[in-house]
């Protein structure tokens, strides 16, 4: 199981891409005063003013991102935590690196911004956001969730929760206090303090919780799976009223927040049981997504632009199909040339590893063989 591919986890991974990049074109249509059509003026608003699309594809990137990373930390290998760093950051970082100057050049030189290298070179590491360094894309921040949810799934499975039911479902529960505590402290402070890392990370291990179900088929799984759902779908509410219920400068209201995570897990739960949706073409957005969300925001800059200076304005889905283009038309060779082949040195290295660890072992047992008696 661990080898196999979901062909409906890579159908949500390319839909939520695209997804990403539709939101964030609406938002800036909404914005610049663009959409000349009533129809598509409710379209847009309602996916961006009564629920965020992008935030959905978020949370579902996060409850996939559950529903496969713990389960590549194996417990049979001699180095697990080794070769579950090794293949992670073959994963990441070599496209993350090639969307750092694309970035710079849509967000910064672009618009004739200033860039200093202590910025390049703090997004570079991925954790820049720790540094009080901000992201070249804005999006990063949820990179930085996905390394944090790396690191709690490797002291996990160092003490030896991450392979029990019991173990993961009580990382959701602490999490999910950490998230209505925080949400309490950022209501009576009036500070703007990020209660989306500790309510992400909730949902993350759930999708472990809800992965040991549907695939592990574990017999505890299936009732901690359905009652983590129920806390998290009951604790939104609360955590969106005291951390969006008053306005920080930043246009957020609660009902949003809760309408959204609600829309997110019900569309997560269907799309992993009764509405999987499965295709070739739906693998190779899957295939490619990571490079589709991370060029998103390029495409749309470069496509804005464009439109700009040959004096095109409104046509807002004819805009949002063109960015969609140009981002397949980066992602897909990025994929094939740099991501597919970096993975696969990836598990090269990983074998290569394994295979000295395993010499190494044996020749240590070797030594300790008592010598034959004569």
């Amino acid at each position: 199981m661990r080898s196999a591919r979901l062909g409906y986890i890579d159908t949500i991974r390319g839909l939520a891409a695209l997804a990403v990049i539709y939101f964030h074109f609406a938002e800036h249509m909404l914005k610049s005063d663009q959409v000349q059509n009533g129809i598509e003026w409710w379209v847009f608003t309602g996916l961006t003013q009564y629920v965020d699309l992008g935030k959905i594809a978020v949370i579902m990137f996060f409850a996939v991102s559950g529903f496969v990373v713990p389960f590549s930390l194996d417990a049979h290998s001699q180095t697990p935590v080794r070769d579950f760093a090794i293949s992670r950051f073959f994963r990441l970082y070599p496209t993350y690196w090639l969307s750092i100057p694309l970035g710079a050049f849509a967000f910064y030189i672009l618009p004739g911004r200033e860039i200093s290298a202590a910025t390049v070179l703090a997004n570079i590491t991925m954790f820049q956001q720790f540094f009080g360094v901000e992201n070249i894309i804005l999006l990063y921040w949820t990179l930085q969730i996905e390394l944090i949810f790396y690191g709690l799934c490797v002291l996990l499975f160092k003490a030896g929760f991450l392979q029990r039911t019991t173990g993961v479902a009580a990382a959701v529960a602490v999490m999910l206090l950490a998230a209505v505590a925080m949400a309490a402290a950022r209501y009576h402070l009036g500070k703007a303090l990020p209660v989306a890392l500790p309510l992400s990370l909730a949902i993350m291990f759930w999708g472990a919780v809800w992965r040991s179900w549907q695939i592990e088929q574990r017999a505890d799984a299936r009732r901690a799976a359905f009652i983590l759902l129920a806390l998290i779908a009951l604790s939104v509410p609360l955590i969106s009223v005291l951390a969006y219920g008053r306005d920080l400068g930043f246009g957020q209201t609660w009902y949003r927040y809760t309408a959204t995570y609600w829309a997110a897990l019900l569309l997560f739960v269907l799309m992993t049981t009764r509405c999987r949706v499965e295709g070739v073409i739906f693998a190779w957005l899957g295939a490619i997504s990571y490079g589709l969300y991370l060029f998103g925001p390029v495409a749309q800059e470069v496509v804005i632009t464009v439109a700009r200076s040959i004096g095109v304005a409104g046509g807002g889905h004819l805009m949002i199909a063109s960015a969609m283009v140009v981002t397949i038309a980066l992602a897909a060779p990025v994929h094939l040339f740099v991501e597919r082949p970096c993975i696969r040195l990836g598990r090269r290295l990983v074998t290569a590893y394994g295979q000295r660890a395993g010499a190494a072992q044996m020749r240590s047992l070797g030594r300790r063989q008592p010598a034959p008696a004569r």
